[in-house]
């Protein structure tokens, strides 16, 4: 049945489409590019297969990767640096190596004028003695005291100048009392303090001296002798020691007073060798007060 030419039914025939040779083969060869974009994009993504038929994955190469890469670096930081370079061709100074120290000194000189005159000193000589041995004292009640020798020699009072009576035959000042003077009578005052005149040490301390009234004695060590001392007359409640205390040169033994045959406050100072025999104190003292 042909179909009208002619009306509202009438079809339009197709136009006829001529292709050449040059545009199909353009044509193939974009699809054939297209289709290799997409298998590497598919093989870069997909895992590959095994020919055991397992899949293999690039993540654990990476994750290896990474791992060496930490190593290196922990062994780079944590190994000395002697150790890494231990094998260096070139011979290098170890840091813990002993060092060589020299010092080197110049000598001294001096520079003298030239008027001077040098003269060779001689070294001097020396002696050693030996220092005396003490002098053993009997001491009522203490037995044996050892009395060290003394070298300060001071007054009994600060003000010796002023005496009242010397040493040897005089006038007796009062019924009773002698006329040969035992000691040397100071005359400073009421109250002043008496001092011994050394080291040495109390034998005697009593405010029952008789006619000494309140008296001290003392032993004392002068050039290995035994010379004794006694204070008579003093203060009563002044004493400031006790028997066999052992005192220096200038300590302070009582006060200026008038006890016992007195006939006004003074000091009566007595001193004896040995052999208890009186010499003057006066004289004595003269010639060897040191201080």
């Amino acid at each position: 049945m042909t179909p009208p030419k002619h009306g509202r039914r009438a079809a339009s025939t197709p136009p006829v489409r001529f292709t050449t040779r040059s545009t199909r083969a353009t044509r193939e060869s974009a699809a054939r590019s297209s289709e290799r974009r997409e298998a590497a994009a598919a093989t870069a993504s997909t895992p590959t297969t095994r020919p055991d038929g397992r899949r293999r994955s690039l993540r654990p190469a990476v994750s290896v990767l990474a791992m060496s890469f930490v190593g290196g670096m922990m062994i780079a930081t944590s190994v000395p640096a002697l150790a890494i370079s231990a094998t260096d061709a070139e011979p290098r100074a170890s840091v813990y190596a002993p060092v060589d120290d020299t010092i080197s000194l110049d000598p001294q000189t001096l520079d003298v004028a030239s008027e001077a005159v040098l003269e060779p000193m001689m070294p001097g000589g020396y002696s050693v003695e030996a220092a005396p041995p003490p002098i053993t004292s009997e001491v009522a009640g203490l037995g044996s005291v050892s009395v060290l020798e003394s070298g300060r020699i001071v007054w009994p009072v600060v003000d010796w100048s002023k005496r009242a009576s010397g040493f040897g035959p005089r006038e007796a000042p009062c019924d009773g009392c002698s006329t040969y003077h035992d000691g040397v009578d100071f005359n400073p005052g009421n109250g002043t303090p008496v001092m011994s005149v050394a080291d040495g040490v109390v034998v005697l301390a009593t405010e029952d001296g008789g006619g000494l009234g309140v008296n001290v004695e003392v032993q004392h060590n002068i050039g290995g002798e035994l010379i004794t001392t006694s204070y008579g007359h003093m203060q009563y409640g002044s004493l400031q020691v006790s028997e066999g205390q052992q005192i220096t040169a200038g300590q302070q033994i009582g006060l200026v007073g008038t006890t016992g045959q007195s006939t006004g406050p003074h000091l009566h100072l007595e001193m004896f060798g040995a052999d208890g025999v009186r010499f003057d104190g006066f004289a004595w003292l003269s010639g060897h007060v040191n201080a």
